[in-house]
């Protein structure tokens, strides 16, 4: 359609270059993103049409007129806007830096052009490919590239602009003012380009665009390539960029047409798909996989191999397709590559027919099919081996290694699922990451709902969008100048992008350290011209971190304090130590000639360089409590910054107490002796609970479940904890196949190490914690992090312990290693066991009215919202927002001193286990000493008759008394796992043979037998033992020992009284006492003459003439729902329960007020005064929020509010009833 058929209404009195600017400025509108098909036929017919100088004011009224046009907003038209499913702007790496550039409506084209730049401009593009089209290349790259980066610069626009979540059916189309400056953004007089771009961009550009009125306009109803074709509507005094949106496709299609005119495209796709190759493998490296030989070119050109191994016995079978370039048609910049058989020929290399092959069934095959903007199919045949399969592209596997590549199981896993979910369902996607966000949105697997499993699946584009928003929130990968050479290197958001701006280099640059990205400031932080010794290194990465994170709090406290430290937007701050020897001794715990010299302070400053120097003399002030090491380096900062901007009448006192109050706020933690558990060591990454893992633990259960006749329908209420019963044995049933196939040498050693390194995260993460939400605050990204984790991590100790007990109750004489898949199936299997068997025990106990189902869709359904899950929720809840609280106090690093257990305590241990206390204690240490001083590795492992000498001579034990403490603190070997009933119970607490209380694996027997153990479980194990003891929960066999329970027991609970007594009085109680066991001379007594026994406490608040009775119950919190039901028989449920006994002392009160009164006020009057009462516990308790009580039960941490609260409420009362 040209100018001709566009001369009615509404397009006959249109300027035609400002109708090109007008839709060319709303595509720099994020809210239009959606919208862009509509937006770029604008711009064509505005070609369409001539200059119209003397036209009426293109308003917006009438622009948005214009936009409903049939032409461009038909109902044909706008059903070809899909959801855009990519970040709508992202920068490309060129010469001089990265350029901001637009996406437009072609599917990553950005990474499509940064492959096809690094192909032609790297070494191997310099040697194959003719100069001449190298040199064209960097022509054209530069001029569109910059005229990209400048018009969306213009427009305010940034990298990483993410799609409208929700819009509107129609374009947006801005007031005057802001239309009138996005369509300036768009036009460039000469003297602009001329500044912009170099004399010979110019022919370029005019080849590169049309002049009004001569555009085609193509009469389909999807978007116009002519406006890709090009780009540029020429102006008399400049150009107008038409299509902004899609310069990057202009881009990329000219430099594959410039490669046939210099008859170099073979080479260009060679040369692409070796790329392609090393930015797999790349990427594959760093997510843990290691190759096995170099890329081979097989029989088809079309398709490059490399094998992998991962995750011990995993094996990467990699195919690389890509686009050959051939028959690409020059005037079509989204064509089709016709391609024929593709996915034939690659299933015939990768998987091809043949017998079947022993490592088929841990092998991966991953294909890897990359464009260049053409469309193409690639579609496999039934698999003829055994083994995952997924097909993907190389940028849609970097999201997914971004977010998941730390798990080296991760693409294993959703290969499995893929493969799996094939087998059995026609699937319809766009793309390999649209179906990943699908799988990790249903918790690593596809298990999409409880009903029937779909035979078709759709599966829609905002999985995708959904993840790549979420990479760049979390990351923000971007190139930066580097502070070392002239090169640019790619760094990633450390924090993620909504917390703070501190960037690191990726792993595979020789660059290290922080860099803070601040307005027109990049200020980088690191060793500098220094070197740092391997020892220190981890020092200086820790001092390098504080140091980034107090530059950008300076940033945000004083914002003009580092543009004028910088040099040319440039300032980097050096560390480095004065002496590394003396700082390596030092740190060892070695400190030589201290000083009062602060541990970090300017050695030198000017513009753009910042010189700290760490001086091992001042230790003592690194090691100041709390952040007072933190304070000494926002100091030196800040001197620094001073000195080298000029300033001299700073107060630096009062923006480092206004930046780094004295307390919690620290980014330092260094301890040269830190506990134990924080001590450093070479230990596997920590493992938690694997939700993909745990997904095909539950599909195989729902199997079994099927196999054995259980209907698919609702189970019978009296028949739940039988079925569940039955599926603790299945479960229990497979970890006995599991681990009875297993290797037994190192086996214990594995599980033991990576239970180490489980304790490990659990201590650094409560370490920093209160630092964390002090730094970045309650919601942000770190520290919500830090406190989800919480509960995973319970959940994977739990299950570890289980295994560690199970191995070394029957330790398995397979011949199978370890892997790291089936340590992951059993930690779920081990998991699901314990929850399973616990929701039994609720159900038993009447906590819990779970209902039971087999569904549909093949899976054990269990009802969601009962009381037990609401009550269990609510209470982590409450916690977990009690330790946000709680977390800002727990700075200081010094604790209270510990007080030695009395002689009544030490007698009775001696009496129970046959050895004291402090035997237990001194016996712990010195086992973890022996092992760091006899063995080379963690965990330790010596003979047992070694350990029992050791003990014997370095504490001067008898023989017998070492033996004995070896056989209370060591898990054996024994016949049956179960023999030992409950005690075996991984769900259950206080079980004499688990492994928090027995810390020790004897392997072996006899004179031959071994101690295996880990120094960090060891050493938590004697804490433990010292809570059974105080806790009252041990239980006792000697009477000397049952009665320091007693004791002990009694002993809590006065303190507990007197707390609650201290507590009403803060709470309002002008009067308050404890323990009332008469009132008036009366003890209080039923109506048939039975004792009530004592008041614990009670309160008066004779201005409110209020009374409250407290029932006060000291007990520790129950951990599971056997523990939860004598808790709630104790508080709520009987005639012998706390809420029993207190409602009769409270009526007895009631009944006796006048009495009560002129005891306590020597008054009698009891007109309009209240009675009420509540339970106050010691803790936040399960049993109260399961069940119902018509008495308020108060943690004691709330009861104060809780008083204060009941006094207005009964003021008010007392109010009414007097009128």
């Amino acid at each position: 359609m040209t100018a001709a058929r566009l001369t009615g209404r509404p397009w006959h009195d249109v300027d035609g270059p400002v109708l090109v600017a007008s839709a060319a400025a709303l595509q720099l509108i994020p809210q239009n993103i959606p919208r862009l098909v509509r937006l770029q036929r604008l711009a064509s017919i505005g070609a369409c049409l001539p200059s119209r100088p003397d036209a009426p004011r293109l308003s917006p009224s009438k622009l948005r007129a214009l936009l409903k046009d049939p032409l461009v907003s038909g109902s044909q038209i706008r059903a070809q806007e899909d959801l855009y499913d990519d970040l709508y702007t992202a920068e490309v790496s060129f010469h001089g830096g990265p350029c901001l550039v637009a996406q437009g409506l072609t599917s990553r084209c950005a990474h499509t052009l940064d492959l096809m730049l690094r192909s032609i401009l790297g070494p191997d593009g310099q040697a194959g490919l003719p100069a001449q089209f190298v040199k064209a290349t960097q022509l054209w790259a530069h001029t569109a590239l910059r005229l990209s980066d400048a018009t969306l610069c213009r427009a305010g626009l940034h990298r990483g602009i993410a799609p409208p979540q929700q819009h509107g059916d129609e374009v947006f189309v801005p007031g005057e003012k802001n239309l009138t400056a996005l369509r300036e953004a768009v036009r460039y007089r000469f003297t602009d380009l001329s500044d912009l771009l170099p004399a010979s961009s110019a022919d370029l550009l005019a080849g590169w665009g049309i002049r009004p009125g001569e555009h085609t306009f193509t009469t389909g109803p999807g978007p116009d390539d002519g406006l890709v074709l090009k780009p540029l509507l020429l102006m008399e005094d400049g150009l107008i960029v038409a299509n902004p949106s899609e310069l990057v496709t202009s881009l990329r299609h000219e430099l594959i047409v410039q490669a046939g005119l210099h008859e170099c495209r073979p080479q260009l796709a060679r040369l692409l798909h070796d790329q392609t190759m090393r930015d797999t493998s790349r990427l594959l490296t760093l997510c843990g996989a290691a190759p096995t030989e170099p890329a081979q070119h097989v029989g088809d050109d079309l398709i490059t191999r490399r094998t992998f191994t991962f995750a011990e016995d995993k094996i990467l079978d990699l195919a690389v397709v890509m686009d050959d370039l051939s028959d690409y048609d020059d005037t079509n910049p989204a064509g089709h590559w016709p391609v024929r058989d593709l996915g034939l020929r690659v299933q015939n290399v990768i998987d091809p027919v043949g017998p079947p092959l022993p490592e088929d069934a841990c092998t991966l095959r991953l294909i890897i099919n990359e464009g260049v903007g053409r469309s193409s199919f690639l579609g496999l045949a039934a698999q003829r081996r055994t083994g995952p399969v997924v097909v993907t592209s190389l940028s849609d596997l970097q999201v997914m290694a971004e977010l998941d590549g730390s798990d080296p199981l991760f693409l294993w896993r959703f290969a499995q699922a893929e493969t799996e979910l094939h087998e059995t369902t026609r699937v319809q996607s766009w793309s390999a990451l649209d179906n990943y966000g699908l799988y990790r949105n249903c918790e690593y697997s596809y298990y999409l709902s409880d009903d029937a499993r779909p035979t078709m699946l759709l599966v829609e584009q905002d999985h995708s969008r959904a993840l790549r928003i979420e990479v760049q929130q979390r990351y923000d990968r971007h190139d930066v100048p580097s502070p070392q050479r002239h090169a640019f290197v790619p760094v990633v958001s450390v924090y993620g992008t909504s917390t703070a701006p501190i960037y690191r280099p990726l792993a595979d640059v020789p660059e290290v350290g922080r860099l803070v990205e601040v307005p027109d400031i990049n200020v980088w932080l690191g060793a500098g011209d220094y070197e740092v010794a391997d020892r220190l290194e981890d020092f200086h990465h820790l001092t390098v971190e504080a140091a980034a994170f107090w530059t950008w709090q300076i940033s945000t406290a004083r914002p003009e304090l580092l543009p004028l430290a910088a040099s040319t937007g440039e300032l980097y701050v050096s560390l480095s130590f004065d002496d590394s020897s003396a700082w390596q001794a030092a740190l060892d715990g070695n400190p030589g000639t201290e000083s009062e010299r602060p541990w970090v302070g300017v050695r030198g400053a000017k513009p753009g360089l910042l010189d700290l120097r760490l001086y091992a003399e001042g230790m003592a002030s690194l090691l100041a409590d709390a952040n007072g090491a933190d304070r000494i380096l926002l100091r030196a900062l800040l001197e620094g910054i001073a000195q080298t901007a000029g300033l001299v009448e700073e107060d630096l006192d009062a923006l480092i107490d206004q930046l780094a109050p004295e307390g919690p706020k620290q980014m330092m933690h260094v301890e040269l002796n830190p506990r134990l558990p924080l001590r450093p060591g070479p230990l596997p990454t920590a493992r938690l609970v694997q939700p993909a893992a745990s997904a095909t633990v539950l599909d195989v259960l729902g199997r079994y479940l099927d196999s054995a006749g259980t209907p698919v329908e609702t189970i019978p209420s009296e028949k739940r904890t039988q079925v569940l019963q039955k599926v603790v044995g299945h479960y229990f049933a497979l970890i006995e196949d599991m681990v009875a196939g297993l290797a037994a040498e190192g086996l214990i050693e594995s599980l033991i190490s990576r239970h180490e390194a489980l304790l490990y995260d659990e201590a650094f993460n409560d370490q920093i914690l209160p630092s964390r939400i002090a730094c970045f605050g309650e919601a942000s990204q770190p520290a919500e992090n830090l406190v989800r984790t919480t509960k995973r991590q319970v959940e994977a100790a739990q299950a570890s312990r289980f295994l560690i007990e199970y191995v070394a109750a029957q330790p398995p004489s397979g011949d199978s290693s370890l892997t790291l898949d089936t340590y992951d199936h059993l930690m779920a299997l081990s998991a699901e066991l314990i929850s399973r068997a616990t929701l039994s025990e609720a159900i038993h106990h009447d906590f819990s009215e779970a209902q039971l189902a087999l569904l549909p869709s093949g899976r054990l359904g269990v009802s969601r919202g009962d009381q037990y899950e609401s009550g269990s929720n609510a209470l982590a809840t409450a916690r977990a927002e009690a330790l946000l609280l709680a977390a800002p106090t727990r700075h200081s690093r010094r604790g209270s001193e510990p007080q030695g257990p009395t002689a009544q305590v030490e007698e009775a241990m001696v009496t129970e286990f046959g050895f004291s206390l402090t035997d237990l204690a001194q016996g712990v240490g010195e086992v973890i000493a022996l092992g760091d001083e006899r063995c080379q590795s963690e965990p330790y492992t010596l003979s047992e008759s070694v350990v029992a000498n050791h003990l014997s001579t370095t504490l001067h034990w008898e023989h017998e008394k070492a033996q004995t403490f070896l056989d209370r603190l060591a898990l054996r070997p024994r016949a049956k796992f179960l023999s030992v009933k409950s005690d075996a119970w991984p769900w259950r607490y206080n079980r004499e043979w688990s492994y928090v209380r027995r810390p020790l694996i004897r392997v072996g027997t006899g004179d031959g037998s071994q101690l295996v153990w880990g120094a960090r479980h060891t050493w938590s194990s004697g804490s433990y033992w010292v809570n059974l003891i105080y806790s009252g929960r041990l239980r006792s066999t000697s009477s000397s020992m049952k009665k320091l329970l007693g004791v002990i027991r009694q002993d809590e609970n006065k303190a507990f009284e007197a707390r609650v007594v201290d507590t009403l009085r803060a709470g309002g109680c002008s009067l308050a006492v404890r323990g009332v066991s008469k009132i008036a001379g009366r003890r209080l007594t039923s109506v048939e003459g039975h004792d009530l026994g004592d008041i614990d406490a009670l309160g008066i608040n004779a201005a409110r003439r209020v009374i409250i009775v407290i029932e006060a119950k000291d007990f520790e919190m129950s951990r599971n729902p056997t523990e939860m039901a004598n808790e709630a028989d104790a508080l709520l449920r009987g005639d012998k329960s706390a809420l029993f006994k207190l409602g009769r002392r409270t009526e007895w009160v009631r009944q006796n007020l006048a009495e009560t009164l002129t005891h306590f006020l020597g008054d009698r009057d009891s007109t309009s005064w209240t009675v009420t009462s509540a339970i106050v516990t010691s803790r936040d308790l399960m049993a109260p929020r399961v069940l119902a009580s018509n008495v308020p039960v108060v943690p004691i941490s709330e009861f104060e509010q809780w008083v204060a609260a009941e006094l207005v409420r009964g003021k008010r009362g007392n109010g009414r009833r007097r009128s």
